[in-house]
C-alpha cells in the first residue's frame, strides 16, 4: 500500500522528498584534534565544548565528534538545554543526532519548572520529549520528595509515571505504592495499584485513585479504606479533604469502631476528623458486638460523636429506629447511646420486646452491665404486656416501671411505681385458667418464670378483685390504652429495615 501511494504521487508529478534528520552543529571548542585510535575520522574536542541541533543545546568539557556520523560522545559537566525549559546534567552523554536519542550517565540531574530529578542513568528522546530511568531515581519539588526504581517523564505534559517501590514523602504524609502517575505542575498524584498513605492522623489504602498534594484533597477507589486511632472506614469510593479533616465514603460503607466494637453500615458516610463526628445514612445499620450475640439497629441517620479527652462514644439514631437482638427487640423514633454509662435511651413512642413481653412508655432506657442487658426503665405512661396465650394477656401499667434481667438476659421481675394497675390470669396446678385478677395499687412487683408472669406482689393499698374466667367482657380484659403491637416487632435482623 505504501509503495502504491508513492507511485501515485509520482504519476501526478508530485515530488516525494524524504525528510533528512538535522545535523549536529559544533558551536565552540577551545581545542580540536583527531583521535587516531578511533580511525582518524573522529574529532576530539576539548574545553568549553558546545553543540546545537534544532532547539537543543549541549555543553561539556570534552567530546568525540565523528566526521562521518551524526553522533557525539560528551564527557564531564554535561549540560543539555531543550526548548529553554528542560535542563539535563550528567558526567557522560551519548547522543544520536539522527534519532535524537540521548543517554546520560552518572550524577544525572533533570530540571523542569520547580522539579528536579536525580539518577545515575537516564535516556531522553528529544523528538518526543520523553525521559526514562530504570535503576532508581529521586524527584524533588517544593513540597514532595519521590523515589522509585523505574520511571518515565513526559515533559510535554509535565507527567511522571513511576513504577516499582514508589515512595512519595510529604511533610504531612508518606505514600507507598507500586505504580503512580504524577503531574509536576498540578501536583496531582494518580494511584494505579496497591497504595498506602500514612500520616499522624490516619492511614489510607486504595488500589485506584488520586491525591491533589497542593490542595490536600483526594479520592480513592477499589478496596479503599481509612484507618484512624478509633475507627476504620471502607467504601466503594472514598473522598478525603486533609485540610478540613473531612472523609466521605460512598456505597457499601462500613465503619468499625475499634474501641467500642461497633460496626456501622450504610450507603453514605462522613467522618469529621476535627471534632471526631461520624454520620451514616442510606440503609444505615449499627452492629454492637457482644460476647455471644450482637445487637443490630437501623435508622434513617446514624451519628457518632467521640470525646477523646474522656474516652466517651455517644451514638445517635434518628427516625424510624428499629433494633434487633436475639433476646431483645425495639422500635422508636430517636435513640441515644452513651459509652459513659452504657445506657441506651429511646424517645418518641418507644417499644421494647423481650421474649413474650412488650413494654411501652414515653421514654425507655436500657442499661448494660458487663456487656449484657441489666435493667430497663420506662418513664411516664409505662405499660407492660405479657402474652399468656393467643387471646389472653397479663398487663401492668403505671407512671414508671423498671425491668430487671438475669445473667441470661431474660426479664425476671418488674417494678411498677405510681398509679399501678394490673390484669393477671390465674391458673391451677395443671396450668388451666381459673380466673382473672384485676387490681389497682400504687406500687407493684411482678415476677416472671420462663418468660411468663408467675406472681404479682402489691406493695401499697391494693384494691383487687378476682373474677371467674368467663365473667368479664373482652373490653374489661384490657386496660386503657392497651395495644399489642407485634406487627412492628422485628423477628430477624432483616426486619429492622421494614417500615
Amino acid at each position: 500500500m505504501k509503495n502504491f501511494l508513492v507511485l501515485l504521487l509520482i504519476c501526478f508529478g508530485i515530488k516525494v522528498v524524504a525528510q533528512e534528520p538535522s545535523k549536529i552543529h559544533l558551536v565552540h571548542s577551545d581545542a580540536l584534534e583527531y583521535d587516531e585510535k578511533k580511525g582518524g575520522k573522529v574529532r576530539k574536542l576539548i574545553g568549553h565544548v558546545q553543540f546545537e541541533q534544532d532547539t537543543t543545546v549541549m555543553f561539556c568539557d570534552s567530546a568525540y565528534f565523528p566526521m562521518d556520523r551524526n553522533y557525539i560522545e560528551a564527557f564531564a559537566h554535561v549540560h543539555i538545554i531543550k526548548n529553554d525549559s528542560i535542563h539535563i546534567f550528567g558526567e557522560e552523554l551519548h547522543y544520536n543526532g539522527d534519532t535524537k536519542f540521548a543517554e546520560i550517565f552518572r550524577k544525572v540531574r533533570l530540571t523542569n519548572h520547580d522539579m528536579t530529578l536525580t539518577t545515575e542513568y537516564l535516556t531522553y528522546d528529544m523528538k518526543t520529549d520523553i525521559g526514562n530511568y530504570n535503576n532508581n531515581a529521586k524527584i524533588v519539588d517544593k513540597e514532595n520528595t519521590l523515589t522509585s526504581k523505574m520511571g518515565t517523564y513526559y515533559s510535554n505534559s509535565d507527567v511522571f509515571v513511576f513504577t516499582k517501590n514508589v515512595v512519595l514523602v510529604n511533610p504531612k504524609y508518606v505514600i507507598h505504592c507500586d505504580t503512580l502517575k504524577y503531574n509536576t505542575v498540578t501536583k496531582v498524584a494518580y494511584f494505579l495499584g496497591p497504595t498506602t498513605i500514612t500520616s499522624k492522623e490516619n492511614l489510607i489504602y486504595c488500589e485506584n485513585g488520586w491525591y491533589d498534594t497542593e490542595h490536600d484533597i483526594s479520592s480513592f477507589k477499589e478496596h479503599a479504606y481509612i484507618i484512624t486511632k478509633e475507627q476504620k472506614m471502607w467504601g466503594d469510593s472514598l473522598y478525603y479533604d486533609r485540610g478540613k479533616g473531612l472523609g466521605k465514603a460512598f456505597q457499601n460503607v462500613i465503619i468499625y469502631d475499634t474501641v467500642q466494637k461497633i460496626i456501622v453500615n450504610g450507603d453514605y458516610g462522613e467522618y469529621h476528623e476535627m471534632n471526631e463526628v461520624t454520620i451514616v445514612t442510606g440503609h444505615a445499620m449499627m452492629t454492637q458486638i457482644f460476647e455471644k450475640d450482637s445487637l443490630f439497629m437501623h435508622g434513617d441517620t446514624l451519628k457518632s460523636v467521640f470525646d477523646s479527652v474522656n474516652n466517651i462514644r455517644t451514638m445517635f439514631c434518628f427516625h424510624h429506629v428499629k433494633l434487633f437482638k436475639s433476646d431483645l427487640q425495639g422500635k422508636c423514633d430517636s435513640l441515644v447511646y452513651s459509652s459513659k454509662d452504657s445506657v441506651t435511651r429511646m424517645y418518641y413512642a418507644p417499644i421494647v420486646w423481650s421474649d413474650k413481653n412488650q413494654m411501652t412508655g414515653d421514654t425507655i432506657t436500657i442499661s448494660m452491665k458487663n456487656k449484657k442487658i441489666d435493667q430497663l426503665n420506662i418513664y411516664h405512661n409505662s405499660f407492660i404486656i405479657s402474652e399468656s396465650d393467643s387471646i389472653r394477656y397479663d398487663q401492668a401499667k403505671g407512671k414508671n416501671a423498671t425491668g430487671f434481667f438475669d445473667d441470661s438476659t431474660h426479664l425476671y421481675k418488674v417494678k411498677v411505681v405510681g398509679n399501678g394497675q394490673t390484669i393477671y390470669y390465674g391458673k391451677d396446678k395443671e396450668g388451666k385458667y381459673v380466673g382473672v385478677n384485676r387490681a389497682d395499687c400504687t406500687d407493684i412487683w411482678i415476677y416472671l418464670v420462663h418468660n411468663k408472669v408467675d406472681k404479682i406482689k402489691f406493695i401499697t393499698s391494693p384494691d383487687a378483685t378476682f373474677y371467674p374466667i368467663n365473667e368479664l367482657t373482652p373490653q374489661e380484659l384490657r386496660l386503657k390504652d392497651f395495644r399489642w403491637q407485634t406487627e412492628f416487632r422485628p423477628l430477624e435482623r432483616a426486619d429492622i429495615f421494614k417500615e
